[in-house]
């Protein structure tokens, strides 16, 4: 290996280091929200500060009595993450549809097809009970925000194309090119060993994480690094 070469991969682990750092100090911020007592949720989660701000936003709800249980390993269905997505909206712009009126995703569903969000019942779209995966997830996300024409919050100096997933080839075609700039914009992780999973079924945890950076990006202007 000759010395230039030697030099950029010294780079390229060092940009690899710096990124997972600051992936691990996203996960880990801690929050100054009061905290809330949860059934399965402690303050040492890594998704605590998530499922505080899931409430604060409305995107999630089940408070009962005292107590709250989130169950964050729980696989969420298309209409569940739909719904949740539509939640994260109203937020901002009002109610979406007629509360009450059929399934609770219903309203969230209509809304999403009348936005483009979804297209038809390409790749699933339309199949509310199905399990949704981390490429649907990173599509759905990404036409959210291209419809919405929020990108300048998610604008920021870091560098992140020459860091991507190892498996990024197992990832749909038609999905590739949305994760890779969520990626880029830090709305979506890789593991300790850079593997993204893009047929992994989606966790409550995980839909949480990537809905809650958006949010805080448009509503609180704190962006996701």
């Amino acid at each position: 290996m000759n010395k230039k070469a030697g030099k950029v991969l010294v780079a390229l682990l060092i940009l690899t280091f710096l990124l997972l750092l600051i992936e691990a100090l996203a996960m880990d911020v801690n929050t100054d929200t009061p905290a809330i007592e949860m059934e399965d949720v402690s303050t040492d989660d890594w998704f605590y500060r998530y499922v505080v701000d899931g409430l604060r936003f409305g995107i999630i709800t089940g408070v009962s009595g005292d107590t709250f249980r989130f169950v964050p390993d729980r696989d969420v269905t298309r209409g569940e993450f739909i719904a949740m997505l539509g939640r994260l909206h109203e937020y901002g712009h009002g109610p979406i549809g007629t509360p009450g009126d059929g399934p609770f995703y219903q309203r969230y569903l209509e809304w999403a097809v009348e936005m483009g969000i979804v297209h038809g019942n390409q790749h699933g779209d339309l199949m509310p009970r199905a399990l949704v995966n981390r490429e649907q997830k990173a599509v759905i996300v990404y036409r959210y925000i291209d419809v919405f024409d929020l990108w300048e919050y998610f604008e920021h100096e870091y560098v992140m194309a020459t860091v991507t997933f190892r498996d990024v080839e197992e990832i749909s075609q038609w999905a590739r090119g949305p994760t890779l700039r969520l990626r880029s914009r830090l709305l979506i992780f890789f593991d300790r060993d850079r593997y993204f999973g893009p047929h992994n079924n989606v966790t409550r945890a995980e839909s949480l994480q990537i809905l809650i950076r958006v949010s805080s990006a448009v509503y609180d202007l704190v962006h996701p690094a």
